[in-house]
Parts: structure tokens; sequence; C-alpha cells
């Protein structure tokens, strides 16, 4: 099976640029999605392991959930790292804790789960009271950084002698996420920028479709003014209105089977974890193999492996799909049912963000009469020819 990763031979100047990078001052890189972000990420790590001589155990590349973490082990032994040099902060922040303050973490008193925000502000006291314990990491990592908080940087900038932020605005999610003027205000760090680059990840009917749930004109705009016209062998976005919800898990079924079929990476990325649950089982009872990529839920309770190095199909949820890439997303249960309670720009850079996990082709589907309020979008795409309706 092919892997997300590229060669460093395939990477482009531009990209190498930045993988290169000298170590004397921080970077903040800031590029659309289909810029590589991930991919330079990743071949940096492994260029500053080299040139900073550094011990194994003293590099960290930070993944913005516990699911991307899992997703960027599959590849990194290729380049020589380890699997435990990919983590996220919290994570990090945890094992700092009971290493230097105590092995008993804070607690959320309702459900015993470990309180990372306290954890967080523990840490950064205690570097603020020991200087020995500052630059302890030869460099830091970090994807999604738009979504991390900004105590993390205030982190970052003691315990690491070097830092490369990669960031996209576009797709935050998290409110709380820290803005690129505070990072690089903290860290003094410099400023890169990716272009669309033409060996994009996406192809242009994909950023087509995603750019139309951008928040303003303006953002749509900047999104596809760089874009070449649609290849003739793209394959265009399809919406399927299913008359019931059991036909549109049936359709959703064999759609899954057929990307399968060509040998594709499939990912299903549904709003929340209740869903994953439900359509797993729909897939089991339709005799479709597929892997739950979420985590511990509230009662701190681990379900059944993932594995990316597999073939398998994943499900998984918006938040979590971050940082992901498979060939075919699929994006099913676009019912208003499914996103209520969920505020209109989440729910917009939700999609925006799960349409940009593809590489190849995205298919979504709703159920007649029962169309999340979004679905005027879609019509909107269609009139666009981004999008096929069926």
């Amino acid at each position: 099976m092919r892997t997300w990763l590229v060669e460093r031979s395939e990477l482009t100047k531009e990209q190498l640029k930045i993988v290169e990078a000298p170590l004397r001052k921080h970077l903040l890189v800031s590029g659309p999605a289909s810029s590589g972000k991930t991919q330079i990420l990743v071949h940096r790590a492994a260029y500053l392991a080299e040139a900073a001589s550094a011990h194994p155990s003293s590099g960290f590349l930070f993944a913005i959930t516990d699911v991307a973490q899992n997703f960027m082990r599959s590849s990194v032994k290729a380049l020589g790292l380890r699997d435990e040099s990919v983590t996220t902060f919290d994570e990090w922040c945890r094992s700092f804790y009971t290493a230097h303050i105590s092995a008993n973490l804070p607690r959320v008193y309702v459900d015993g789960r470990v309180d990372y925000a306290r954890t967080r502000e523990e840490v950064l006291d205690l570097f603020f009271r020991r200087e020995d314990l500052r630059e302890n990491l030869s460099f830091a990592l970090v994807d999604d950084g738009q979504d991390l908080s900004p105590e993390v940087y205030r982190i970052l900038g003691m315990s690491a002698r070097h830092i490369t932020v990669f960031t996209d605005p576009l797709q935050r999610i998290k409110k709380e996420g820290a803005s690129e003027t505070f990072i690089l205000e903290t860290l003094g760090a410099e400023k890169r920028e990716i272009p669309f680059l033409r060996n994009r990840i996406n192809p242009t009917s994909i950023i087509r479709l995603a750019s139309c749930f951008l928040e303003s004109e303006d953002a749509e705009q900047k999104c596809v003014a760089p874009l070449s016209p649609t290849k003739e062998l793209e394959e265009q976005p399809l919406c399927y209105v299913a008359p019931t919800n059991d036909d549109e898990e049936e359709r959703l079924a064999a759609v899954v089977q057929q990307r399968q079929f060509l040998g594709e990476r499939v990912g299903i990325i549904v709003p929340k974890n209740a869903h994953v649950h439900k359509l797993a089982k729909e897939f089991l009872m339709r005799g479709v193999k597929v892997e739950k990529a979420i985590v511990s839920d509230a009662q701190n309770v681990i379900h059944q492996p993932f594995d990316f190095n597999n073939n398998i199909p994943k499900i998984t949820t918006f938040p979590l799909s971050k940082g992901l890439a498979f060939d075919s997303v699929m994006l099913p249960h676009l019912t208003e049912d499914s996103f209520r309670g969920l505020g209109e720009e989440s729910r917009l850079r939700m999609l925006f963000v799960g349409i940009m996990r593809a590489s190849r082709w995205v298919y979504l589907s709703t159920v007649r009469g029962h169309e999340f309020k979004e679905f005027s979008i879609l019509r909107g795409a269609e009139k666009k020819s981004c999008l096929i309706m069926e």
C-alpha cells in the first residue's frame, strides 16, 4: 500500500528550503491546505536530528491529536526517526510533569481525566522557577500550530533550542488557539510562507469545493485564485441525496468497497464519536471491515486499535481528522440532526478541513428532507461545477 509520506527527492525547491532552513532562529511556517506542511515537518525532523547531532530522545514532532500522532508514526521510521519522537504536546507535558513535579497528575473532579490545562500551567510555572530545566529539547516541530493554546508556546520557548511551527489560519478549529502574531512575538520567530504548489496534494476540484465553506468571499478567492483549471482526468466530488437513512448507508458501504477495490486509502469523517460507533456497526452488518480512528472516551476507555499502515478504511470525527490524509474521503450523514449543537463557524471550518483530507476524491451524502442547513452551499457548489449532485 502507498504511504502518505513522499520521498525527499519528490519535494519541491520551496519545500526543501523549509526542510533545510538554518537552526539559528525559530520559524513559523504558514501555508494553505495542500502545500505539504506535514510532509515538510517530518522531513525537517529527520534533517534536524542529523544536523543537530541530536540525541534520539531530545527532539519531538508534536501532532495536534492522538490520531494524527498515530498517522505520522506510520511513516517516520522510513526516515530513521523513532515512533516515540512523535507525540502530542499534552502527552509530552504529562510525561514532563510526572518526571519533575509529581507522579500524581492533576485530575478533573467530575470524571477523573487528566486536567491538561492545569498540567500545562504547573509545567510553565516550573520552567519560570527552574532555569536548569530550560532548553532540554534540541528541537520541537509543531503541526497545526494554530489550534494550540498560548501557554504551549510559552512552555516551548523555554524548553527547546529550536522550534518550527506550521500553521494554517483557515484550518483553525479551536477558538482558544494562539494567533500567528502571538507565536511570532513569544518565540521571536521568523515567518516563512509556503504558496500553493504545482505538485500540491489536493487536486483542483477538491480545493474548489472546500473553498465554498470558507466564511468570507475574500478567503475563498485567496484559496482558489492560484489554481489552474480542473484537469479532465480529475474525478469530480459527488454528493448523493438518499431517499432514506438505510439507502444512504447502503450506498456508502458500496462506495467504500469500490474505492478499496481501487487500492485507495479511505477515510470516513463524521461530526461526533457517537456517529463513529453507529456507522461502524452499520458497516459490520453489511460485511465491510472498518477501523475506528478515535481515542479514549470520557471514561478513559481505549477503543479497539487502528493502524494507518493497513488499507482498512478509517472512521473518525472532523476534529480528529486534522493532520490526516486519504485518497478518498467520505462525508456521510450531512443532516441537521448530526450537526446540532455545533456553531455555524465551527461547522464551516469542519467541512473545509474534512474535504481537504482527500488527495483524489470526495463523496458526500445526506437524506432528503433532513439536509443540514449548509446544504445550500453544496447547491451553490453544484452551480459552480465544483460538485456533481445525485
